[in-house]
């Protein structure tokens, strides 16, 4: 026998667990069930004693994703706060920069003295730190972004071991 209204108040004295079907399509077509489904709905998947197996599986798959999250989120965290030194190291030298300038123009312009050659030098000197504030900035995110590259595969790949374990 099978119920589809379940919610009705008159199969309130009725076992369905026993009665029960669910209707979704790949319980009536069995031609375009996996191999992985044919297992889960198979008798022989019911062992006594499986439940605590399958809790204990799930736990660590569990414990194991939380790990791989902090792992991520340690790593965007690094990548974000290597970004905001970057900007206030390089704001830091914009400034300098502008200052050096005022500087220069409050200075004559026909007149090239030492005091001004030296605040030309200390401009090119910034530009030549920016630049390799930009470039450390690079070599630093690098390793970061490959190691959240694997951090992100091995997340996928223990989501795919999850799902096939369910």
């Amino acid at each position: 026998m099978m119920i589809f209204d379940t919610l009705n108040q008159g199969y309130l004295g009725r076992d369905l667990g026993k009665s029960y079907l669910l209707m979704d399509p790949k319980y009536l077509y069995p031609a375009k069930s996996s191999a992985q489904e044919s297992y889960l709905n198979s008798t022989f998947s019911c062992v006594q004693g499986s439940a605590t197996f399958a809790t204990g599986i799930e736990d660590l798959m569990l414990n194991r994703e939380e790990v791989i999250n902090s792992k991520i989120r340690m790593l965007l965290s690094d990548i974000y706060l290597r970004r905001d030194i970057q900007r206030e190291n390089i704001d830091r030298i914009y400034q300098d920069q502008s200052s050096c300038r005022s500087l220069i123009f409050r200075l004559d312009d026909k007149v090239w003295d030492k005091k001004r050659m030296d605040m030309e030098r200390k401009i090119i000197d910034l530009e030549q730190e920016k630049r390799r504030q930009v470039t450390d900035y690079f070599r630093d995110i690098l390793f970061l972004k490959k190691d959240l590259r694997e951090a992100l595969i091995e997340k996928l790949e223990e989501k795919q071991k999850a799902d096939m374990l369910t």
